[in-house]
């Protein structure tokens, strides 16, 4: 149970792909006068490319927003990636028969070959024994994922046009295709060293812009009301903080004391004739706040 507490995307994600796998190969018909139901062979490289622009997101999501817990489903998500390629050139070769190895092989093809191998050799070297053995090979192999993501979906841009099938059986595959080339330029771009630097510096370009703007503080008032004060720049204020009343720390002289209970002499406010005059009624919240 705490095993599955902590990895619940990485199940989920899993879960999900083997459900799509079922619904791809159990359902749908490669007939093509069966237009009421999707053609596997298609669907499968839709999904295929579907987990391979989720595989190449998990990166910029750890690395602009902080999103670590994408990492663990990077590999998750590059082996569904080489799973359903697998399944779409299966079912590719079932009707294609071996009509695909005449010698004039058209361009969507080479590609698909191109990238089913690179999605082949990176599914192999995806564990730790792989890793020990190549050492700094192993990152530089893996980077060719980015080329068997644009061989991949050069090859579906190209058999979409050449292919009066693919129309046909799904209308709305072409504009979905553009979607996912445009997401994958996206990908690719913010990859560029030069375009990460950038990307990573606007969050500090964005706070020295509002700490600029903030010229002037507003500190509110007992009464309510708000000032205005402007901002210091390592200088003190020009507002004296000095109380009012002047509490001595001193005890009195013994001959003093029969005049303690006198209140102390308020500066600042009153005059020294209103401390010498015995007339002088002091008010009770006066002598309470210098008691």
């Amino acid at each position: 149970m705490v095993w599955l507490k902590s990895n619940w995307r990485w199940t989920s994600l899993n879960l999900f792909a083997v459900s799509t796998l079922v619904v791809v190969v159990t359902q749908g018909s490669a007939d093509g006068n069966n237009l009421n139901t999707f053609d596997p062979m298609l669907e499968s490289g839709k999904w295929a490319i579907r987990f391979l622009l989720t595989c190449l997101t998990m990166t910029p999501l750890n690395t602009y927003f902080g999103w670590s817990g994408g990492i663990k489903l990077r590999k998750s998500a590059g082996l569904w990636v080489f799973g359903f390629a697998s399944l779409h050139i299966l079912l590719y070769i079932r009707e294609a028969k071996l009509d695909w190895l005449s010698i004039s092989m058209p361009l969507y093809l080479a590609l698909g070959l191109v990238g089913i191998s690179i999605l082949s050799a990176l599914a192999a070297t995806s564990n730790r024994w792989a890793m020990k053995r190549l050492g700094k090979n192993w990152k530089r192999l893996h980077r060719l994922v980015y080329l068997a993501g644009i061989a991949v979906v050069t090859h579906s841009m190209l058999a979409m046009t050449m292919s009066k099938k693919i129309s046909i059986r799904d209308p709305q595959a072409q504009s979905e295709l553009k979607v996912y080339v445009a997401v994958l330029a996206v990908l690719l771009v913010v990859r560029i060293p030069l375009v990460r630097q950038l990307l990573m510096q606007i969050p500090t370009l964005l706070q020295r812009h509002r700490k600029s703007d903030l010229k002037v503080g507003i500190i509110g008032m007992p009464d309510g009301a708000a000032d205005l004060w402007p901002k210091i720049h390592g200088r003190e204020s020009s507002v004296s903080l000095r109380p009012t009343f002047i509490i001595p720390n001193e005890m009195p002289n013994p001959s003093e004391r029969n005049n303690f209970t006198n209140p102390p002499r308020r500066i600042n406010s009153l005059s020294d004739s209103y401390v010498d005059n015995p007339d002088v009624k002091i008010l009770p919240e006066e002598e309470a706040g210098v008691q």
